[in-house]
């Protein structure tokens, strides 16, 4: 008899996320919407158990899916009720001891989807997810600057660059979409960057970070990675999003970028010192 999913452990779930590429697998909260805003795995999708039913033509057949709840019992209706649609080529996962034997980062709230208008081409999205990428790269230089004599400085400037090239990757899509598109280097000076990734405003970011000045390096670092977590989690949402259209390739690879500005951010927390 062929399991309808194979239950899955924290441990090795952080793991098998840390091998897979973004468009081979999905994760799914089934819990209830208070639930989720209250703290969420980055990357994971909103479906609560209630919703499966109606919601099943979101659930890709040709992918893995991982589901997770508070503690496993709903994720395992969810994979039982999922995992025995027929023509389901993926492996269907439930996250044995849910959310609560999570101890990696969550996010509140939900993804900030509302810095993104989706009204308009592909193209104008595209340029509206450059601004943020070119808003990040000014916050991180901005702190830089400010803490340019310390020896954990470096690990800025290596976010800084990275953005930019995050940049430079959406450029390439939105390019694409163009018939006679002008450089990089024009389009990017021309962005405002206000706003950086996860919907934050860099000016308040930068005061929170003045307010706490007796441990710059965490302070600094654990606000970088939180930015970082929550750009891969409004990514991967926007994935969803635009599910079946060329978009939601386009915003995956952009999700899987983020992992690797994760990595910079936590080598650079090893760096701080007591």
């Amino acid at each position: 008899m062929i399991e309808e999913y194979l239950d899955i452990s924290v441990e090795r779930l952080r793991d098998y996320m840390g091998r897979h590429h973004e468009d081979e697998y999905l994760l799914v909260d089934v819990r209830e919407p208070d639930e989720y805003v209250k703290g969420h795995i980055p990357g994971s999708v909103h479906i609560p158990l209630g919703s499966i039913s109606e919601r099943m033509d979101e659930l890709p057949v040709d992918k893995d899916i991982v589901f997770y709840c508070h503690s496993g019992v709903r994720s395992r209706g969810a994979a039982i009720f999922t995992g025995s649609r027929p023509y389901v080529a993926g492996t269907v996962f439930n996250m044995v001891g849910g959310i609560a034997a999570w101890d990696g980062h969550l996010l509140p709230d939900r993804p900030n989807l509302k810095v993104f208008d989706f009204s308009g081409t592909d193209q104008e999205v595209l340029l509206r997810a450059m601004d943020l990428e070119r808003g990040a790269e000014r916050f991180y230089t901005a702190i830089r600057q400010c803490y340019s004599s310390i020896s954990w400085a470096h690990s800025l400037a290596t976010l800084a660059s990275a953005e930019e090239a995050h940049a430079r990757m959406i450029y390439r899509f939105w390019a694409e979409g163009q018939t006679a598109p002008s450089s990089f280097e024009i389009v990017y000076a021309s962005l405002a960057g206000d706003i950086v990734e996860g919907g934050y405003s860099s000016a308040v970011l930068v005061a929170k970070l003045e307010a706490q000045p007796f441990e710059p390096c965490r302070a600094t670092l654990e606000m970088a990675l939180t930015i970082e977590y929550s750009a891969y989690d409004l990514y991967r949402n926007m994935a969803h999003r635009f599910q079946g259209q060329a978009m939601e390739q386009v915003f995956l690879s952009i999700a899987e970028a983020e992992k690797a500005h994760m990595r910079i951010v936590a080598e650079g927390l090893a760096l701080c010192v007591e």
